[in-house]
């Protein structure tokens, strides 16, 4: 296999280019998760591989924050069934600043 040159960039322009902290694209490296190339004291890893890693990323993130929510609708859900109904935040921030002038 010919290794092109041009198709590889360092950690720290991975970094900014799938918006991570290089620590995170080593991390990704010495875990095999990102195929990576040791040119003198530098790694270099592939465009192709580094843009695999970040969607693979992108979507856990995405669920993650989907789990987060969810949490959070069943909690409201509970909270509106033990008092009978929905609790306005508004409405009882304003109170609790009244009785505490």
């Amino acid at each position: 296999m010919t290794l092109d040159l041009e198709d590889l960039i360092t950690v720290r322009e991975a970094s900014r280019e799938c918006r991570r902290a290089a620590e995170t694209v080593r991390r990704w490296i010495w875990e095999g998760k990102l195929p990576a190339q040791k040119l003198g004291n530098q790694l270099f890893v592939r465009r192709a591989d580094l843009a695999r890693v970040c969607s693979e990323g992108k979507s856990r993130d995405k669920a993650a924050k989907l789990a987060v929510l969810e949490g959070i609708r069943t909690v409201r859900e509970r909270i509106a069934q033990r008092i009978g109904g929905t609790i306005d935040v508004l409405e009882a921030l304003d109170r609790s600043r009244e009785s505490h002038p």
